[in-house]
């Protein structure tokens, strides 16, 4: 037999070895740990579940402080030179659908003569939705007015112009289509030499301000408490089931004996007392009486007892009569002497 054919052979058995040495060891490791599986196991599981609870705990904190927004606000990129009045259309960000919000226009303007000569102008909103059915239509004037400012600063150059459009609006969608105009539709050309004038904006943007009511309100007006309460209460639901799922394996297993003797001690009557015994079972006798006499008999007709015959009183005899006579006579002369 060459070489090569006898470690052709031995790896086999080497290999079964060292399988037969993991078998072994994996047996008597548990073997080892068995009596102490009942504290091992729930430090496992809630080493394992704990951190994962904490942090979907945090995670449903942070997801109720993000939906509980107060405010939101898109920008406004107008079009100018289109032979319209400045205008725009965009995407108004995610709503809540059943939520009321205070719409507003928000532009900031250059200080300029011309701004300031142009008087009042109007600002439009139309909200349809991806469908394209109008859900509101507002037109509002405003005006750009200089502010008083600290001679220390001297004037300002802009001017922030808050045009409120809509109060109390609820969309019943989340997604809006918005188109907004700003300036007038003759341009002004009635004034002046007919030259058209038109606003110039710095930046606009279009704000919504949450209306609080209901239950919703109340958690907008408090967003920080609001989340930390929802984190705890998913905490608590949580560390609830996770306790009922390990309390069955902290247990201690009870053992036969105890079982049969709580089986015998259920099963066993309660003794009583004597004079217990014995006033329950008149009770029982007077309750038996009493049904058997309010049951109606069987029978249709009523059943009376029978009377026993009484005897009727026995004459004296005269053997008798003359026995009294003599008793009688007797007392007397007693009495006499």
């Amino acid at each position: 037999m060459s070489k090569a054919e006898r470690e052709e052979e031995q790896q086999p058995e080497e290999a079964e070895a060292e399988s037969g040495l993991i078998y072994s060891t994996f047996v008597s490791t548990a073997s080892f740990l068995r009596p102490y599986a009942p504290q091992i196991v729930p430090v496992v599981v809630c080493t394992f579940f704990i951190p994962i609870i904490l942090a979907i705990s945090g995670f449903a904190g942070y997801v109720v402080w993000s939906n509980l927004s107060t405010k939101w606000e898109t920008p406004i990129y107008l079009q100018y030179g289109d032979g319209t009045p400045p205008n725009a259309q965009f995407v108004v960000p995610s709503l809540h659908s059943q939520q009321q919000y205070d719409v507003s226009l928000h532009l900031v303007v250059p200080a300029s003569e011309s701004n300031l000569a142009l008087g009042n102008f109007m600002a439009s909103l139309t909200l349809n939705t991806t469908n394209n059915k109008t859900l509101a239509t507002v037109r509002r004037p405003a005006v750009a007015v200089t502010t008083n400012s600290w001679w220390i600063f001297g004037p300002r150059n802009t001017i922030d112009i808050d045009v409120p459009l809509l109060k109390s609006f609820v969309a019943g969608t989340s997604s809006l289509l918005a188109d907004i105009q700003l300036g007038r539709r003759d341009n002004w050309k009635n004034l002046g030499t007919g030259e058209g004038r038109e606003l110039s904006v710095i930046s606009a943007s279009l704000q919504g301000i949450a209306v609080p009511h209901g239950v919703r309100g109340l958690a907008i007006r408090f967003p920080l408490l609001s989340s930390l309460t929802a984190a705890f209460i998913f905490l608590t639901i949580c560390s609830l089931i996770l306790g009922v799922c390990i309390l069955p394996v902290m247990l201690p297993d009870v053992p036969e004996d105890a079982k049969d003797l709580r089986k015998r001690s259920s099963t066993s009557s309660i003794p009583f007392p004597p004079s217990e015994k014995a006033r329950r079972k008149k009770r029982s006798q007077f309750s038996r009486r009493s049904s058997e006499a309010a049951s109606p008999s069987s029978s249709s007709v009523k059943e009376e007892e029978s009377v026993a015959s009484i005897p009727p009183a026995e004459e004296p005899t005269p053997e008798r009569l003359r026995q009294r006579k003599i008793s009688t006579r007797r007392e007397n002369e007693g009495d006499s002497q």
